[in-house]
């Protein structure tokens, strides 16, 4: 059964310094897992806008390496302003970016965020967004479900993935569950396919997307966490593959 993960971060931050040996081996054990494209990631968090336009260009450089396998989400900060906000998410989704990711350095429910959920509605992208429930080693501004929930509600034409089911839990689950835009990946700590049948439960197989979260997970037992739950083989099919390839519009283009 294939696969589109739709958490793959890389470490390629400098034009002038691209880790083709890391690329290589995130590319390598994708297919060796069976996955077939990876919706690559990068961090923008403390950069200054010419630092972050760099890195959304080492992703674009990827994307034009292997269009097939790679797929472009670009960063984009609050701290820049709504303005480098939207011209950003234009020159981005122009050259082929399909997503949008902020990671823990900002806070969901911050009104800053606002010009990045509207950017992604404009152009009917969706944000990937960190979360997590924690009790120790909290990052400052964290999102936490009920911050994602937060920024869901403030803008519900925004389709927001939430990242670490088994970050947020079953808390999570229902912080989120009565919220049509809001969809959750698979990614987070333990391989846990319990909580992938729970997610399923309560927010339909169509809301749940498969994420591995690699270079910090391996990719073979977060597939083998949707392969080794009790759910049918359409609904695994929706997780692994298909609600990814629609919410990245991948249906109207080659992929």
């Amino acid at each position: 059964m294939k696969a589109i993960d739709i958490h793959v971060h890389h470490r390629w931050t400098k034009l002038d310094q691209r880790p083709d040996y890391a690329l290589e081996r995130t590319r390598s054990l994708a297919r060796q897992s069976g996955v077939d494209k990876v919706l690559l990631l990068t961090s923008g968090t403390r950069a200054t806008p010419e630092e972050l336009r760099e890195r959304n260009d080492c992703t674009l450089r990827l994307m034009e390496s292997d269009p097939d396998f790679f797929l472009p989400a670009m960063y984009l900060c609050p701290e820049h302003g709504a303005e480098f906000i939207k011209d950003e998410a234009a020159r981005c989704v122009e050259a082929g970016m399909v997503a949008i990711k902020q990671s823990s350095g900002e806070t969901a429910s911050d009104a800053r965020l606002d010009p990045i959920a509207r950017a992604a509605a404009e152009h009917d992208i969706p944000i990937v967004y960190h979360a997590w429930y924690k009790t120790v080693e909290i990052f400052e501004h964290e999102s936490t479900a009920a911050d994602i929930a937060d920024l869901a509600r403030r803008h519900p034409d925004t389709h927001i993935i939430m990242a670490h089911l088994t970050g947020v839990n079953r808390r999570g689950v229902q912080d989120v569950e009565d919220l049509p835009n809001v969809s959750v990946d698979t990614s987070g700590g333990w391989y846990d396919s319990e909580m992938v049948e729970y997610a399923v439960r309560h927010m339909g197989a169509d809301r749940v997307v498969y994420g591995s979260d690699y270079p910090g997970r391996d990719y073979a037992p977060q597939v083998g966490r949707v392969l080794g739950t009790n759910l049918s083989d359409e609904d695994k099919e929706k997780i692994l593959w298909r609600n990814a390839a629609a919410a990245l519009k991948l249906d109207k283009g080659s992929g």
